[in-house]
């Protein structure tokens, strides 16, 4: 069963912030310049934070996982230009 999720970091080093993006356009859309919405299996999240971790410095970086349960991507309204990736799939909202 996939899961949506948002993802957003905060990655001091460019070279370092470049690799992590890499790492999430094999995951996600990126719908901001730090941030990407995944719709992940448990395992499919696991191994994206882990590789994600891999890459960032503990001490100076920071990447936020959240999870969106059903209603709540439902839920989700947006301003201005942008897309939601729902199913596999974008769609405008």
């Amino acid at each position: 069963m996939k899961k949506f999720f948002v993802v957003c970091y905060d990655i001091v080093d460019d070279k370092k912030r470049q690799r992590i993006a890499k790492i999430m356009e094999g995951y996600g859309k990126r719908v901001q310049k730090s941030v990407f919405e995944c719709y992940l299996t448990d395992n499919e999240f696991e191994e994206m934070k882990r590789k994600v971790e891999k890459e960032m410095d503990m001490t100076e970086d920071s990447v936020n996982f959240y999870f969106l349960c059903e209603r709540c991507v439902k839920a989700i309204r947006k301003s201005g230009e942008g897309l939601v990736f729902l199913n596999d799939k974008l769609k405008v909202i």
